[in-house]
């Protein structure tokens, strides 16, 4: 029992640093370690390299040797990285003496182990030194060190090979991974630990293991001309720990980079080198209770060269004008010496030479003229070294035969910024290109003839001319994908030079070809005589991705599908081509201009890809029905007030259905003179009316009653109503009223009201932007009140069954803000606006008087913002048929009808607002696709459009936003 629990006080060590035997060696230096797999070969190697472990000999490790007690003493005290005194030489054990030939050289790790209460011992006042330690005694010691002893006395076992008392032990440990069960499934516990088992648990445990205690900076050191590697005792919270290095007094600026096990951090410096002086690595960031030790300095140099070597590939220089000798200079890191070419000196043949530092390569090169030497009977010794210094690297070449090519290599291909493949037309990737001689030189440009290093290439599989391959320069292969592919795929480039060749891998993406495509949903119907329907398209690349309607657009452009219609009228141009829109709201679809197929006749539309690769096509029919013509009025928008007090007003919009229940803006020629809709009104009346009168909208005209608002004024006591009627045959003995749509609004008493301020929202800093116009500012700020830049303060009411009731204008009899820095209050008589000034929230309150004449006040929070306005939605109508008999000059937004900016504050630009906000919204215009004459855009949103032209694009951009309308 004793034995046992003398191990188990052993096990409740901690792992952190490793110690000092073996500087230098690795698993390579042993023989009996030389059939490891590669695995375990490197859990052998950090062991080694970290100075736990030696051989018991030069070049035996002694792998299955089993451990004794003395052995295990020294490991756990260096994992441990317990304070070790090796000048000791007495124990407190009396069978443990530094005269033990044996396992004296263990003394101070026991002595010091049990200083750290770690053991008290085998037996009474004995270590046992030469004991053994069992396979179940280590796994104890490691799921101890891992601190999970009461998970471990948690579990239960029924492996017979196991003491009882260690079974749970066993069980977490190989839970853990720390140790493995034999190849017959047994953990057999009771045997000997060998060493190698000692080796690999101990590994597998620090990968793991997360010291007790404070965090200390353990060490810092300059580990490159650049670089600086801070180490901890433990593991960091890399979320919170920042590392700052100080020359000095001076900060010096460095990217960070934890290791994986977050027991180090690399800081590299951004802009110097590490030179000769005193620096301090500094934690921050953790709780100052869990750091103990939050500095650590250290003591520089300044980068010097350690060591010089040639690197040509042999003996031998090729007998040239242009021979190319190279020379390493490694610094005190083992990296690439920084120090330039004039540092050094060089001699060839007892002549002074210049050295150049290639900056791509760092290697130190000269460039020798050999052609005149005698082949294989010339040589040429080469002496360099660092000026004053005695640090050199001497060799004699040999003069061979003139260069020819040999091999050629590579370089990784590099795609363009941000992408790992060709995609898009116009993309190109370039990689370097090497070629070397027959002594395994490179060649430099110039050294042999431009016939003899010029390359060749071929692409496989073939890509029809997609894929370009040619020299940016000497040593730059440059490929670039000159048009579409069918299929994403690899392509092997191979380079040929002389009879050496190299390969490289292209990626190439065909997403944006399309190689299967469909007919869309369309919901509606195509009707005799219909004009400007679009019918959708769907199209997939050779992913299965489908396109996007640009990308359609595009695929037409090249000229990728085949169209035919019949039955009805469509640009048959560019193979059917012609009739997909390219650009606006209808992007992607095709445009039947007009349907001349009569009702119960077919159309039918054939749509195909037919290439090398591809052939594919679908086929769509659609029975054509009767001419559109009006069916019925149906409200646009929300329902208008029903409710007024005298001179509150309300607005109604109206629209015509056709029988398919789609919007009709006008009837054929068919019907021209079937239907009418006729709008009256009686008093209170509407404006646009003058007692009991009447408008009324033929069937061409249709468009204008659609767009019609018509507001509503109550103007003395009693029902103020407007209405619509759809008449057919007008005028007829057949006349027929087909629907009679209404609106009415009855002016109530002014009592039982509840008054309220209509919320208002985030706005925009107005009076502190730096786009906004100083004209625009001062404008606002002395009353010329406009929605885009304020927000009007409206007073609104509801009746007791919470019913909207329209009342008069003008309620507000004064406004003040808190704070008159955010948000502005600008009156003129009885209208309040609010102005957004700077950033932030005020409390702005109003006092407004009801209708019944009460005094009311109310106060409300505006959020004014300084985020810029950008729109977020930009609408336009697609069409817009214009009569031109001369050259015409309009402002850009009326040729878009009903165009419309949305802001990211919710506000909405339209009509004269687009031309006056322009510049603040960034509103810009373009015009394609013009035919029969010219249309031009000016810098002030002007378009001159030029006799002759009978069609053309304009489209607004906003913000990348855009809407496009079709000018016929």
């Amino acid at each position: 029992m004793k034995k046992t629990l003398s191990v188990v006080l052993t096990s409740a060590m901690a792992l952190s640093m490793f110690s000092s035997v073996a500087f230098g060696k690795t698993s390579a230096d042993f023989t009996d370690l030389k059939d490891l797999d590669a695995a375990t070969k490197a859990k052998f190697d950090a062991m080694i390299s970290a100075e736990i472990f030696d051989g018991v000999s030069d070049t035996t490790f002694g792998l299955k040797e089993e451990m004794n007690r003395a052995q295990f003493a020294k490991v756990a005290a260096l994992i441990m990285g317990l304070e070790v005194n090796k000048d000791l030489k007495t124990s407190s054990f009396t069978d443990v003496s530094v005269t033990d030939p044996a396992n004296g050289y263990a003394l101070p790790y026991i002595e010091a182990l049990k200083t750290a209460n770690v053991t008290d011992g085998y037996a009474e006042g004995q270590y046992n030194p030469a004991g053994k330690v069992t396979k179940e005694q280590l796994a104890t010691f490691l799921v101890r060190v891992l601190g999970k002893d009461a998970e471990a006395k948690a579990l239960t076992g029924t492996d017979k090979t196991v003491s009882g008392w260690a079974q749970g032990y066993v069980a977490e440990a190989l839970a853990l991974k720390v140790l493995a069960n034999n190849a017959d499934g047994t953990f057999g516990g009771i045997t000997n630990a060998t060493r190698d088992l000692l080796v690999t648990g101990a590994y597998e445990a620090k990968q793991q293991y997360v010291p007790a205690g404070q965090v200390s900076l353990t060490e810092a050191k300059a580990t490159g001309v650049q670089q600086v590697t801070v180490t901890f005792n433990k593991p960091v919270d890399t979320a919170k720990a920042t590392v700052a290095l100080t020359k000095g007094t001076a900060n010096v600026a460095t990217t960070a980079k934890f290791a994986d096990d977050k027991k180090s951090v690399v800081l590299t410096l951004t802009d110097v080198k590490v030179t000769e002086g005193n620096y301090t690595a500094t934690l921050s960031g953790l709780d100052a209770a869990s750091v103990a030790k939050a500095t650590a300095t250290f003591t520089a140099e300044n980068e010097k060269v350690a060591k010089l070597s040639f690197v040509n590939a042999g003996d031998y220089l090729a007998k040239s004008t242009k021979a190319v000798v190279k020379i390493k200079a490694e610094n005190q890191y083992g990296e690439t010496a920084t120090i330039n070419g004039g540092s050094y000196t060089a001699y060839v043949s007892g002549q002074t030479k210049t050295l150049t530092r290639n900056e791509d390569t760092g290697l130190l090169e000269m460039t020798l003229d050999t052609h005149a030497e005698q082949s294989e009977v010339s040589v040429i010794p080469v002496n360099v070294f660092l000026t004053n210094s005695s640090v050199s690297v001497q060799k004699t070449f040999k003069v061979g035969t003139e260069p020819f090519v040999t091999k050629v290599e590579l370089g990784a291909l590099k795609y363009p910024a941000g992408k790992t493949v060709l995609s898009s037309e116009g993309d190109y990737a370039e990689a370097s290109i090497t070629r070397y001689d027959q002594y395994g030189n490179v060649i430099p440009e110039g050294a042999i003839s431009v016939d003899r290093t010029k390359f060749t290439s071929v692409v496989t599989p073939y890509s029809f001319d997609a894929l370009k391959i040619a020299a940016t320069d000497y040593d730059t292969v440059k490929i670039s994908l000159e048009g579409s592919v069918d299929k994403a795929a690899d392509y092997t480039a191979t380079i040929y030079v002389g009879s050496a060749s190299a390969t490289l891998t292209v990626k190439v993406d065909s997403a944006k070809v399309a190689t299967k495509v469909e007919f869309g949903s369309y919901a509606g119907v195509l009707a005799h005589g219909d004009k400007d329907k679009y019918i959708p398209i769907v199209a997939y690349d050779a992913n299965g991705t489908q396109l996007t309607a640009q990308q359609i657009a595009d695929q037409a452009t090249a000229k990728r599908f085949s169209l035919s219609i019949s039955g009805a009228t469509a640009a048959t141009g560019n193979n059917g081509n012609d009739a997909i829109v390219k650009t606006g709201e209808h992007k992607g679809q095709i445009k039947i201009s007009s349907v001349d197929a009569s009702a119960n006749s077919v159309v039918f539309m054939n749509l195909g890809i037919y290439t090398s690769n591809v052939q594919t096509n679908v086929q769509k029919s659609f029975t054509i029905q009767e001419a559109r013509k009006p069916e019925t009025i149906v409200l646009d928008g929300d329902k208008p007030a029903q409710k007024a007090i005298v001179g509150g007003e309300t607005t109604v919009k109206w629209f015509v259905k056709d029988q398919y229940g789609e919007k009709l803006d006008s009837t054929i020629a068919d019907y021209v003179n079937d239907y009418k809709v006729e709008v009256t009104a009686t008093e209170p009346t509407v404006a646009d009316f003058t007692g009991l009168s009447t408008m009324e909208f033929s069937a061409t005209e249709l468009a204008g009653f659609n767009k019609k608002e018509l507001k509503l004024t109550a103007l003395a006591a009693g029902t103020a109503k407007v209405e619509a009627k759809l008449i057919q045959n007008p005028g007829k003995a057949n006349e027929n009223v087909l629907k009679t749509v209404s609106n009415s609004m009855e002016v109530i008493a002014n009592s039982d009201l509840t008054y309220s301020i209509k919320p208002v929202t985030d706005m925009y800093a107005t009076l502190d932007s730096s786009v906004v116009s100083a004209s625009e500012k001062a404008l606002t700020e002395t009353g010329v009140f406009n929605g885009s830049l304020g927000r009007k303060v409206v007073v609104k009411a509801v009746n007791t069954s919470g019913e909207a009731v329209a009342i008069p204008a003008g309620r507000v009899i004064s406004a003040a803000s808190s704070d008159q820095n955010i948000a502005k209050v600008v009156q003129v008589g009885n209208e309040v606006v609010v102005v957004g000034n700077k950033a932030g929230t005020a409390s702005i309150t109003v006092v407004y008087k009801t209708v019944a004449g009460a005094t009311k006040d109310e106060s409300f929070t505006v959020n004014v913002k300084a985020d810029a306005i950008t729109a977020t939605t930009v609408t336009a109508d697609a069409t817009n048929d214009i009569v031109m008999t001369s050259a015409v000059t309009a402002d850009a937004y009326t040729l878009l009808p009903n165009l419309k900016v949305v802001d990211n504050y919710g506000v909405e630009y339209t009509d004269v607002e687009l031309a006056r906000y322009a510049n603040l919204l960034g509103i810009q215009y373009v015009v394609t696709d013009v035919k029969g004459g010219t249309v031009t855009v000016g810098a002030d949103g002007k378009v001159s459009i030029s006799a002759g032209v009978t069609e053309f694009n304009i489209k607004a951009v906003v913000n990348g936003k855009t809407a496009t309308t079709l000018v016929n």
